[in-house]
């Protein structure tokens, strides 16, 4: 995750600043009306070089105490196993125990470090699963009390139609190879409870898995999925918006 971090690091400096440069538009009209009065956010205003992208929006804070696992259920939906757990802290997550952990863990700081909502989420090397098993490269997306999820958002019916934190982040899917940018299942709105009873409606995407890989080589109806892959850093450093890869 960390091999090209000097390439990763000059693109985040590079699209923050065009980022930021960029006047944000204000949203207006929020259309999920069952949200109250809370704003919609999408993306804020951030300093890209105060953020660590190895603990990501956790921070050193969150990470999850793995020295006690309890079992709570096995998640059903989706294509990847996962599991609902809880840590030795008392912290509920979601165990991902699939090839997107690694790709996923690493799009997410990514985001982040610009300024997006994002989930909470952590890459363990190995993780003992009592019921389930032991498993290598698992990702846990943190369950905070403290946050609701209240439902879907579509691309094309937002609060962020026409903006340029919108029109960012769906450069960022390209730059990241994301070909599963479907509404079920991976756009997610949460309630978020702040501190003296306020309140955060953020729009996010909740599975950043496919990523990392190649989109795929064939552009015809019915077969254009073939040669799609995940978290193939081999295939994503051929991608044709990548010229060349130093160091």
């Amino acid at each position: 995750m960390l091999r090209k971090i000097k390439f990763y690091k000059a693109t985040i400096i590079a699209i923050a600043l065009l980022s930021l440069s960029l006047p944000i538009f204000a949203q207006k009209n929020a259309k999920n009306k069952n949200l109250g009065k809370s704003k919609p956010i999408l993306w804020e205003s951030v300093n890209v070089s105060k953020r660590n992208l190895y603990f990501g929006p956790g921070g050193k804070k969150m990470q999850p105490d793995t020295s006690k696992i309890i079992l709570i259920k096995e998640e059903k939906g989706g294509g990847s196993k996962k599991f609902r757990i809880k840590d030795g802290s008392g912290n509920e997550w979601v165990a991902k125990v699939d090839h997107e952990a690694q790709s996923e863990t690493a799009a997410v700081r990514l985001i982040w470090a610009l300024g997006y909502k994002t989930e909470i989420n952590y890459l363990v090397p190995n993780l003992t699963i009592p019921g389930a098993g032991t498993f290598e490269n698992v990702r846990l997306e943190a369950r905070p009390e403290n946050v609701d999820r209240e439902g879907r958002w579509s691309w094309k019916d937002n609060p962020f139609e026409n903006t340029n934190e919108l029109m960012g982040l769906k450069i960022m899917m390209a730059f990241l190879n994301n070909w599963d940018m479907k509404t079920e299942g991976n756009n997610t709105i949460l309630e978020v409870k702040k501190e003296k009873g306020k309140k955060e409606i953020q729009y996010i995407i909740s599975d950043l898995g496919a990523t990392f890989g190649r989109t795929g080589y064939i552009n015809l109806p019915l077969v254009w999925r073939f040669g799609r892959h995940i978290n193939r850093p081999d295939e994503y450093n051929t991608s044709k918006f990548i010229d060349k890869v130093k160091d």
